[in-house]
Parts: C-alpha cells; sequence; structure tokens
C-alpha cells in the first residue's frame, strides 16, 4: 500500500512531465506512466542526489520510448512493405 501511494505521488509530482513526455513521444499516457515509474524505481536505488531523479527519469523515459517507438515504425513499415510485395504477386 505504500508503495502505491508513493506512485501516486511521484505521478502528481510529474505530471506536467509525463503529459510532455506523451506528447513528444506521440505515446498513451498511461504506457509513460508505466514506464516513468518503473525508471524512476530503478534509478532511485542507486541515486545519492534524489533531486536529480526527475530529470534523470524523464531523459530515460525519452530515450525507452523513442527507441520502442522507432522499432514499432521499423515494423510497421515491414509490414507494410510486405503487404505491397504480396499485392504485386
Amino acid at each position: 500500500m505504500i508503495d502505491d501511494s508513493l506512485d501516486a505521488q511521484i505521478l502528481s509530482q510529474e505530471q506536467w512531465s509525463i503529459e510532455r513526455l506523451s506528447r513528444e513521444t506521440d505515446t498513451a499516457i498511461e504506457r509513460v506512466q508505466e514506464v516513468f515509474l518503473a525508471e524512476y524505481r530503478r534509478l532511485a536505488m542507486h541515486a545519492h542526489i534524489r533531486s536529480y531523479l526527475p530529470l534523470l527519469t524523464c531523459n530515460s523515459v525519452r530515450v525507452i520510448l523513442d527507441a520502442q517507438n522507432t522499432e514499432c515504425d521499423r515494423v510497421s513499415k515491414h509490414g507494410d512493405a510486405t503487404q505491397q510485395q504480396n499485392a504485386l504477386e
């Protein structure tokens, strides 16, 4: 239960950043929140200066989401090319 309230507090404090990441990466808010919390927890385990966590987390989440979106685009384009090739045959 403590974890849930801490998660809610983090999401509340970082709402603006999460919304911005969602817009910039064209990713659903729920997905951004999920990745944000996972990265925040991962980085917090070894953080010596906790005040930098939100900034470090945002940077990390942006990289993760950009990579995932690039992979999705690559797969989508590959699927489109395959469909076009099948249509020509």
